[in-house]
């Protein structure tokens, strides 16, 4: 009887181990399967990249231009005259680095900082350039064909943005600013003007203007469907028709003008 008791207790615990251990099999498969879930994502794919660095000597009044650049820019405005370029660039494919590359070339003028494409480029090609400058305050500044956002700050010279493919954020600026084609909002922090003034057009987004409460300047705002939500106590919109503002700035000045935005226009303060 005695006997019969321990081998019964042996079966049992023998079926014991058999469950665990397919339940730990079953554990074990399913983590398994959710990493492999995950290593399929496109989002958690390793990826392969290039960086270069770059050092410039730039005067005052030298013009910085940035054009046909696969993914975001940033511009940092600095103390001193050297530029500093710094190129990211990431693929999933490490062939496909071979393609689009940003060039930089120094020019009497400046500085020139462009994606070229190839003529033989396969159309799968996906990668990504990151551009991040750190240049003297006393430059100018154009942006062209961006598809990515765009921030610059810091820059007394005059800054010019055309056809970008994301959103863009200006701050601390001290010379004319053109912002003509955005396909993402706007944010600007503007403390002073030049005569130049400053002109936001064609954007696909909202545009938010924040403005310091001793700022002289003469406020246009047309053709925006999103209408204009004034957060500015005290400042009087005089209204022109269904779509068009207009504002007189402290003792008025230069113009700002904002026009055809299929966003809201929100004004607020510093």
């Amino acid at each position: 009887m005695k006997d019969r008791s321990i081998v019964s207790s042996l079966v049992s615990g023998a079926v014991a181990l058999l469950i665990l251990g397919g339940h730990a099999k079953q554990q074990k498969a399913e983590a398994v399967n959710v990493n492999a879930g995950s290593a399929g994502n496109e989002a958690t794919k390793a990826v392969t990249g290039q960086e270069s660095h770059q050092t410039y000597q730039l005067g005052a009044g030298a013009h910085v231009d940035v054009s046909y650049i696969s993914g975001p820019v940033s511009v940092e405005a600095t103390d001193g005259s050297s530029a500093e370029v710094h190129i990211y660039r990431t693929a999933q494919n490490s062939d496909d680095l071979a393609y689009r590359k940003v060039f930089v070339e120094q020019t009497s003028l400046g500085l020139t900082i462009r994606q070229k494409t190839g003529g033989n480029e396969p159309s799968r090609v996906n990668l990504l350039n990151r551009v991040v400058l750190k240049l003297p305050r006393q430059v100018s500044v154009s942006g062209k064909n961006i598809s990515g956002d765009f921030n610059i700050s810091g820059i007394g010279g005059a800054v010019d943005l055309n056809a970008i493919s994301g959103s863009v954020k200006a701050m601390q600026l001290n010379g004319a600013l053109t912002v003509s084609g955005a396909s993402g909002e706007v944010r600007l922090a503007v403390e002073r003007i030049n005569d130049a003034g400053l002109r936001v057009s064609n954007v696909s987004g909202a545009v938010y203007l924040r403005l310091t409460s001793d700022l002289n300047a003469e406020l246009s705002i047309n053709n925006t469907t999103g209408g204009v939500s004034n957060k500015i106590e005290g400042l009087t919109l005089q209204g022109v028709g269904p779509s068009n503002y207009s504002a007189r700035l402290g003792s008025g000045g230069p113009r700002i003008v904002v026009s055809n935005v299929t966003g809201a226009v929100v004004l607020q303060r510093i």
